[in-house]
């Protein structure tokens, strides 16, 4: 037997009501979230949009500020020690201990210096040797070699 027309409408209008309260339900969750984003302040579509205009202006303000303070930084970061190799060592073979050392200090070109400190019993030497985008301008030693191949990050021999 088939279902009457009625019969049929009616369910139909039944569900279109429970689909209401469902989209009612989620526009009230969305609301409320909404409200929890914006610290439930109460404040008009209009008011919420002159805030975010005006803390976005303030923070592209802001921006410029640190900007200005990062330049000279970066700058500065260019000629700074960022490379460092270094090593202790005993230059003579029968005596004494690793007293002595050298000392790689390179900055982001390769540009730096190499310090050399040899202990002996009478006394100490240090020298420094001048390094120009990872080349020395004088002779090294091994030490100095080992130090300055560390230091721009070449597996020590």
């Amino acid at each position: 037997m088939p279902i009457p027309i009625e019969f049929q409408i009616a369910i139909l209008f039944l569900l279109l009501i429970v689909l209401f309260f469902v989209l009612l339900r989620m526009v009230l969750r969305v609301e409320r979230r909404v409200k929890t984003i914006f610290n439930g302040s109460g404040e008009t579509e209009e008011e919420l949009k002159r805030n975010i205009i005006r803390r976005t202006a303030w923070l592209e303000a802001k921006a410029e500020e640190l900007d200005k303070r990062v330049s000279p930084l970066e700058a500065i970061s260019q000629v700074s020690v960022q490379k460092v190799g270094f090593l202790r060592f005993n230059p003579f073979q029968d005596t004494g201990g690793d007293n002595s050392f050298a000392i790689a200090l390179l900055d982001l070109k390769n540009d730096g210096v190499i310090f050399s400190s040899f202990y002996t019993r009478e006394g100490v030497r240090i020298y420094a040797k001048k390094i120009e985008n990872g080349n020395p301008k004088q002779p090294l030693s091994g030490e100095e070699k080992k130090v300055l191949d560390q230091a721009l990050g070449k597996s020590a021999k």
